[in-house]
C-alpha cells in the first residue's frame, strides 16, 4: 500500500511497573504501520526494569533517554502523573529532540500519562503530525489525532476541552490496538456455554497487591467442581516462588512466568479473572467472559461500563479485600454455568481491526487507493453513527438527530429497492470504511448524497470518493444524469462538486443545486 507516513516515532512510557500496557499497544500499532511500509522508532526513558529488550525483540530500534533524575523541579500546573516522566517536561522534550537527531517523523505517537500539550507543542518543530494515545482524559493535548480505545460512558465529552478543534478522535473499542494474533484467533473463539472447564488468571506484571494469590485461594475452595486453571505471573513477583511450591502437587493448576501472548490461553479458557486494563479488549475480541478487579482509579469507569453492559463482572478494586466477593461470584457462575449470550456480547464489541483503522487514518491522503462496494445489512449501525455525527447533522437539511428506529426503517427501504437506490461504501485497501455515497432516482435524474467517516475528514478524500462512486454507478447504469443539493455554507461540498464539473445554481436561500449530465 502506498503510504504517506514514512517514519513514525513512538514516545512511550516503557517502565515495567507502569508502561507495559503502553508498550504493548504501541508495538501492535508499530507492527501494523511497518506492514504498510513505514519505519518505526521508539524513544523511551531508561527507567529501572525498562522494556527496551521487549521492543527490540520485536525488531524496532529504541533510542534511550537518560535514567530518571533523583531530584527535579515539578512544574505547576502539571499532569497528575508528571512524576512518571522522570524529569521535567522541558528536559524530556529537549532530550527527545536530541535523541532523534536528524529524524523528522511524519507522525509522532505519544503514549505517556505524564506528557501534555506543552511537550507536544515543543515537538511540533520536528514532526509532521502528532497522535496522542490516552485513556485518562485528564490533561490538554496539542495533537492532530487522538486514540482512546476504552469503553466508557460519554467518551467524546471527556475530550471536549482537552484537544484542539478539528482533532481527529478515534474513540472506543473499534480502535483497540491489539496484536494480529487476536484477529486471527478470533475465528476459533466460539461462544462459551455450560460448565466451566478452564480458567485463566492474569493480573499483569508482578502483582504486588497479591490479587493472584487471593484468586487462586478462591479457586482452590471450589473443589466440588472439575476444572483446570492457568495462572500467569511474573517470576519476579514476591508470591511466585511460594505459589510455585504450593501448586506443584495440585493437579490442574499451572503457573506460568511471562508469556509471549495471552491469546492462545484466552481462546482455550472459558472464563478469565484479572485486572480491568488493556487485556479487557483482548478478552472481548476473543469472546472471553471475565471477572475483573480494578487496580487503578482510571479503570473504574471502564469496569463500570463493562459491568453495566454485561461484558464482565466487576467485583471491586485492589484496595479492598476481594476474597469474599470473588468466592460469591465464582459459586454463582460455576453453579449456573455460562450463558452463551455473555460471549456473544463480548464478540460484538471488539472485532480486532483497531490497528487497521488507526493505520488507515494515519496513512490517509487524497491519492490513496479506494474501493467501492454495495452496502450490506451489517453496515446499518455504522451508517447511523456517521449520520448522527454533529458535523454531518449541521450540514444536513434536517439537523435533527436520527433515532435507531427511524434509521432502521430508512436503511431497509433503501436496500430493498435497488432499481431506484444505489448505496455504496468506500473502503481502503485493507477494508476500512471511509465513507458512503448514495444515489436515489428522481424521475430521470439521480440525486447524490454522501458523507465521509468523521475520522477521514480533512484528508482530501471527498472528491476521489465521489469520482470512484460515480464511475461505479455509470458502469452499472450507463448514461445517468446526476444532481446534488448543498447548503450555501457547506463550502467543502460546493468546491468538490465544482471540481467535478457540476454546474451549480442557487435554488432558494437555503440550498445550492449542482447538476451534471453523463448521458452519451
Amino acid at each position: 500500500m502506498e503510504t504517506c507516513h514514512k517514519t513514525v516515532v513512538f514516545r512511550v512510557d516503557a517502565s515495567y511497573e507502569i508502561g507495559t500496557g503502553h508498550v504493548m499497544r504501541c508495538l501492535a500499532l508499530a507492527d501494523g504501520l511497518t506492514n504498510e511500509g513505514a519505519d518505526a522508532v521508539f524513544v523511551c526513558r531508561e527507567h529501572e526494569g525498562h522494556l527496551f529488550a521487549l521492543i527490540e525483540e520485536r525488531g524496532f530500534r529504541v533510542l534511550g533517554l537518560p535514567a530518571p533524575r533523583e531530584r527535579w523541579t515539578r512544574d505547576e500546573p502539571a499532569p497528575a502523573h508528571a512524576i512518571w516522566l522522570g524529569t521535567d517536561w522541558r528536559t524530556d522534550a529537549d532530550e527527545t529532540i536530541k535523541a532523534l537527531d536528524n529524524i523528522r517523523p511524519d507522525w509522532l505517537v505519544v503514549d505517556h500519562y505524564a506528557i501534555d500539550a506543552r511537550w507536544e507543542e515543543q515537538l511540533r518543530s520536528i514532526s509532521g503530525h502528532i497522535l496522542a494515545i490516552d485513556d485518562l482524559a485528564d490533561r490538554p493535548h496539542a495533537c492532530d489525532a487522538l486514540v482512546d480505545q476504552n469503553l466508557v460512558a460519554n467518551v467524546r465529552a471527556r475530550y471536549k476541552d482537552h484537544v484542539p478543534d478539528g482533532t481527529t478522535l478515534m474513540l472506543g473499542p473499534d480502535y483497540a490496538l491489539l496484536r494480529p494474533e487476536y484477529l486471527s484467533l478470533r475465528e476459533q473463539a466460539a461462544p462459551r456455554s455450560g460448565p466451566i472447564r478452564r480458567v485463566l488468571v492474569s493480573f499483569g506484571g508482578v502483582d504486588r497487591r497479591g490479587l493472584t494469590r487471593a484468586t487462586v485461594e478462591a479457586l482452590l475452595a471450589m473443589d466440588d467442581h472439575d476444572f483446570e486453571v492457568d495462572i500467569v505471573l511474573s517470576a519476579s513477583s514476591p508470591d511466585y516462588a511460594s505459589m510455585e511450591h504450593e501448586l506443584a502437587k495440585r493437579a490442574g493448576f499451572r503457573l506460568h512466568d511471562r508469556v509471549p501472548s495471552l491469546a492462545p490461553m484466552m481462546v482455550a479458557a472459558d472464563i478469565m479473572i484479572g485486572a480491568c486494563g488493556t487485556t479487557s479488549w483482548e478478552r472481548l475480541c476473543l469472546g472471553l467472559p471475565a471477572i475483573v478487579v480494578t487496580v487503578a482509579d482510571n479503570q473504574n469507569a471502564i469496569a463500570e461500563e463493562l459491568n453495566r453492559q454485561g461484558l464482565a463482572r466487576w467485583i471491586g478494586d485492589a484496595n479492598g479485600e476481594i476474597g469474599d466477593a470473588l468466592r460469591a461470584v465464582l459459586a454463582e457462575i460455576f453453579d449456573a454455568g455460562l450463558d452463551p449470550s455473555w460471549s456473544r456480547r463480548c464478540l460484538e464489541v471488539v472485532d480486532g481491526k483497531g490497528v487497521q483503522r488507526v493505520c488507515a487514518v494515519l496513512g490517509a491522503h487524497r491519492n490513496m487507493p479506494l474501493g467501492i462496494r454495495d452496502a450490506h445489512p451489517n453496515d446499518e449501525a455504522l451508517l447511523l453513527e456517521w449520520a448522527n455525527d454533529p458535523e454531518t447533522r449541521r450540514n444536513a437539511f434536517n439537523p435533527k438527530a436520527i433515532t435507531p428506529e427511524e434509521h432502521h426503517t430508512w436503511f431497509q427501504n433503501r436496500l430493498g429497492r435497488p432499481a431506484d437506490c444505489a448505496l455504496y461504501i468506500a473502503e481502503t485497501e485493507t477494508g476500512v470504511p471511509v465513507g458512503q455515497v448514495r444515489f436515489e432516482r428522481h424521475d430521470d435524474q439521480w440525486e447524490i448524497s454522501y458523507a465521509l467517516a468523521p475520522i477521514f475528514r480533512g484528508r482530501g478524500l471527498g472528491r476521489p470518493m465521489l469520482v470512484r462512486a460515480i464511475a461505479h454507478l455509470r458502469r452499472e447504469r450507463p448514461g445517468v444524469s446526476l444532481f446534488g443539493q448543498v447548503k450555501p455554507e457547506n463550502m467543502a461540498s460546493r468546491k468538490i462538486f465544482e471540481a467535478l464539473e457540476f454546474a451549480g445554481r442557487a435554488a432558494g436561500p437555503d440550498r445550492y443545486v449542482f447538476e451534471r449530465n453523463f448521458k452519451e
